[in-house]
């Protein structure tokens, strides 16, 4: 029998660094679940033969269903956020020197293996189904490059969501680069405040520059200003918060839940809304800190744990929902969209997880462990110097 007390411990993230910050996998928790809704309120638009009471376009529920991309935003100051801890610690509070090297390195082991293994699954699966789609191969290739969106200026018919991991991956080769850049400013309101200008700034020339338009905007140039948030709260977090808990308070809490609202009706590509946007990304970012409930939120087992494998779940949702929608769309409840989308939430959603939880299991959490290249590779060597041993003595 499972013990489901102990679930959440198993699907615990293994660290480079070896500490655990709770409140960033809730935040992931906070990140991936309007992902899934969004995903999931349009495949139940696309496939379901409902006729609903209230238009899609008049439906309030279908709009915030229709904001998910927030969460994708969320990852990226959340990126910006663990990318930059080791070289901000070493740039401001003498840490240990992390070459570039060994930090791609890192990227490369924890990261690749999961997402060479589904895009190259899902790969296959459409090239069953559609063997004779013309540029397949292509659409996969630059997807293994991480160059799709530049080529092709849209997203990748392997598996749509890989746009923003590209975006991710572009950050990663320049963060270190950032963060000396920033954190290299020893003074911290200076400091501070360079970073706040630096995120307006990048948003004035998205604007000026035909940034927020394809393909930039799903590149670096159109998302940098979200990961410098992350910047700007690790620096919080160092400076502020490492080494004792910061006070917390009830009006964070309202604080959290008023940014997530004003995130879902600004996003868009009006400069004054982008500014305010990034404002209540960084109060919900802060939030997590300092917020009594949300913070105690954010922290429970289950919370973290279902954040902790969003890697997992991002790579194989999309599909994933593809196929079970296609049978739990007969399943209705009146006329209602908003009930439906419960209903099916409801069903989907935890199937999804399930699943995740499984392949995560298998497919990504040994790869957090940074040591497992050189144990893969002994223990290649000791099969093979067993086999040899046992051949000569066959002999």
């Amino acid at each position: 029998m499972i013990n489901f007390k102990s679930v959440p411990s198993r699907l615990a993230r293994i660290t480079s660094s070896g500490k655990y910050i709770r409140e960033i996998d809730g935040l992931r928790f906070v990140a991936i679940m309007p992902v899934l809704i969004q995903h999931l309120s349009e495949r139940l638009y696309r496939y379901s033969s409902v006729e609903w009471a209230t238009p899609i376009a008049e439906d309030p529920v279908a709009f915030l269903a229709s904001r998910g991309t927030i969460g994708v935003f969320l990852f990226f100051s959340i990126s910006g956020f663990i990318l930059c801890l080791p070289f901000a610690k070493y740039h401001l509070q003498g840490g240990r020197k992390l070459s570039y090297r060994s930090y791609l390195w890192r990227r490369v082991t924890r990261l690749e293996p999961p997402y060479l293994i589904w895009m190259t699954f899902f790969f296959i699966i459409l090239l069953i189904r559609q063997p004779m789609q013309e540029g397949l191969w292509s659409h996969w290739g630059y997807s293994m490059i991480y160059m799709h969106n530049w080529v092709y200026s849209s997203y990748t018919p392997i598996n749509p969501v890989a746009w923003s991991l590209e975006i991710e991956i572009q950050f990663y080769l320049l963060a270190p680069f950032l963060a000396a850049l920033f954190f290299s400013i020893k003074n911290t309101v200076y400091r501070r405040s360079i970073l706040v200008v630096a995120i307006f700034v990048f948003i004035a020339m998205q604007h000026n520059l035909g940034w927020m338009a394809l393909p930039y905007k799903i590149s670096l140039l159109g998302q940098l200003q979200h990961f410098l948030i992350g910047f700007l709260m690790a620096d919080i977090y160092l400076v502020n918060y490492q080494d004792q808990q910061p006070k917390q308070y009830w009006l964070f809490d309202g604080i959290a839940v008023v940014a997530f609202f004003t995130l879902c009706f600004t996003w868009s590509e009006e400069w004054g809304k982008n500014l305010l946007f990034s404002a209540a990304l960084f109060l919900l970012f802060l939030a997590a800190f300092r917020g009594k409930g949300f913070s105690q939120f954010l922290r429970k087992p289950w919370i973290a744990a279902i954040g902790g494998m969003c890697y997992t779940i991002y790579l194989i949702h999309l599909p994933l929902m593809e196929g079970l929608i296609r049978f739990t769309r007969h399943i209705h409840l009146t006329n209602w969209f908003s009930l439906n989308l419960i209903v099916q939430g409801l069903i989907v959603v935890p199937i999804i997880l399930a699943i995740a939880a499984f392949f995560y299991l298998l497919l990504e959490k040994p790869f957090m462990d940074k040591h497992w290249p050189t144990k893969l590779k002994n223990w290649i060597a000791t099969k093979w110097l067993s086999t040899t041993q046992l051949k000569k003595t066959e002999s």
